[in-house]
Protein backbone atom coordinates (compact mmCIF):
# COMPACT_ATOMS: atom_id res chain seq x y z
CA UNK A 1 0.00 0.00 0.00
CA UNK A 2 1.38 3.29 -1.11
CA UNK A 3 1.38 6.39 1.16
CA UNK A 4 -1.45 8.35 -0.97
CA UNK A 5 -3.98 5.56 -0.35
CA UNK A 6 -3.83 5.54 3.17
CA UNK A 7 -6.73 5.92 5.65
CA UNK A 8 -7.04 8.48 8.70
CA UNK A 9 -6.61 6.52 11.83
CA UNK A 10 -9.83 5.65 13.59
CA UNK A 11 -9.32 7.43 16.88
CA UNK A 12 -8.24 11.03 18.19
CA UNK A 13 -4.43 11.69 19.09
CA UNK A 14 -3.67 11.27 22.38
CA UNK A 15 -2.32 15.17 22.53
CA UNK A 16 -3.52 17.98 20.95
CA UNK A 17 -1.03 19.40 18.60
CA UNK A 18 -3.36 22.37 18.54
CA UNK A 19 -2.07 25.64 19.70
CA UNK A 20 -2.90 27.75 22.51
CA UNK A 21 -5.78 29.48 22.74
CA UNK A 22 -5.02 33.22 20.89
CA UNK A 23 -5.39 35.02 23.94
CA UNK A 24 -3.43 33.19 26.04
CA UNK A 25 -0.05 35.39 27.34
CA UNK A 26 2.45 35.31 29.88
CA UNK A 27 3.78 38.68 31.93
CA UNK A 28 6.63 38.74 34.84
CA UNK A 29 6.70 40.92 37.49
CA UNK A 30 9.55 41.88 39.73
CA UNK A 31 10.13 42.66 43.17
CA UNK A 32 12.53 42.91 45.78
CA UNK A 33 11.51 39.16 47.17
CA UNK A 34 10.00 37.70 44.55
CA UNK A 35 9.54 36.99 40.82
CA UNK A 36 5.80 36.67 40.14
CA UNK A 37 4.38 35.10 36.64
CA UNK A 38 1.05 35.85 35.51
CA UNK A 39 -0.13 33.20 32.84
CA UNK A 40 -3.47 33.66 30.71
CA UNK A 41 -4.90 30.10 30.38
CA UNK A 42 -8.26 30.14 29.29
CA UNK A 43 -9.62 26.79 28.68
CA UNK A 44 -7.21 24.97 30.43
CA UNK A 45 -8.08 22.91 34.05
CA UNK A 46 -5.80 22.40 37.01
CA UNK A 47 -4.90 19.00 36.26
CA UNK A 48 -3.60 19.54 32.58
CA UNK A 49 -1.51 22.13 33.96
CA UNK A 50 2.20 21.04 34.97
CA UNK A 51 5.15 23.25 36.60
CA UNK A 52 8.74 21.74 36.52
CA UNK A 53 12.33 23.12 37.24
CA UNK A 54 15.61 22.58 35.32
CA UNK A 55 19.11 23.19 36.34
CA UNK A 56 17.52 25.23 39.52
CA UNK A 57 17.52 28.26 36.87
CA UNK A 58 14.81 27.05 34.67
CA UNK A 59 11.28 27.42 35.38
CA UNK A 60 8.97 24.67 32.50
CA UNK A 61 5.47 25.60 32.29
CA UNK A 62 3.04 22.79 30.47
CA UNK A 63 -0.68 23.13 30.14
CA UNK A 64 -2.41 20.49 27.83
CA UNK A 65 -6.37 20.41 27.36
CA UNK A 66 -7.93 17.53 25.86
CA UNK A 67 -11.77 18.89 25.32
CA UNK A 68 -12.38 19.56 21.84
CA UNK A 69 -10.82 22.86 20.62
CA UNK A 70 -8.60 22.62 23.60
CA UNK A 71 -4.54 23.47 22.75
CA UNK A 72 -1.35 23.26 24.23
CA UNK A 73 0.73 25.81 26.29
CA UNK A 74 4.37 25.63 26.76
CA UNK A 75 7.18 28.16 27.84
CA UNK A 76 10.79 27.37 29.57
CA UNK A 77 11.72 30.97 31.61
CA UNK A 78 15.05 31.28 32.75
CA UNK A 79 15.96 32.75 35.85
CA UNK A 80 19.23 34.63 37.29
CA UNK A 81 21.39 33.15 40.52
CA UNK A 82 19.05 34.97 43.36
CA UNK A 83 15.68 32.62 42.23
CA UNK A 84 15.02 30.44 44.53
CA UNK A 85 13.55 27.90 43.10
CA UNK A 86 13.11 25.02 45.40
CA UNK A 87 10.31 27.23 46.94
CA UNK A 88 7.92 27.89 43.97
CA UNK A 89 4.51 28.32 44.50
CA UNK A 90 1.66 28.61 42.06
CA UNK A 91 -2.28 28.97 42.17
CA UNK A 92 -4.50 29.00 39.47
CA UNK A 93 -8.15 30.30 39.26
CA UNK A 94 -9.49 28.37 36.28
CA UNK A 95 -8.10 31.59 34.09
CA UNK A 96 -5.18 32.90 35.68
CA UNK A 97 -2.21 31.14 36.79
CA UNK A 98 0.02 32.85 39.80
CA UNK A 99 3.55 31.83 39.96
CA UNK A 100 5.64 32.94 42.92
CA UNK A 101 9.22 32.45 42.58
CA UNK A 102 11.02 33.62 45.81
CA UNK A 103 14.31 35.71 45.43
CA UNK A 104 17.07 35.05 47.52
CA UNK A 105 19.23 37.89 49.18
CA UNK A 106 22.42 39.20 47.20
CA UNK A 107 24.45 37.52 49.91
CA UNK A 108 23.33 34.32 49.90
CA UNK A 109 23.87 33.45 45.95
CA UNK A 110 26.90 35.30 45.43
CA UNK A 111 28.60 33.65 47.68
CA UNK A 112 27.73 30.09 46.55
CA UNK A 113 29.16 31.59 43.04
CA UNK A 114 32.35 32.55 44.54
CA UNK A 115 32.11 36.34 44.71
CA UNK A 116 32.78 37.74 48.03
Amino acid sequence: MDSTSRRPAPYEPFLSHAPPPGDSWIAVETSQREYRLIVRLPGFRRDGITLATRRRRILHIVADSWEPGGGHFERRISFGYDADLAHVRAEFDGDILKVHVPRRPPSSWMIALGRD
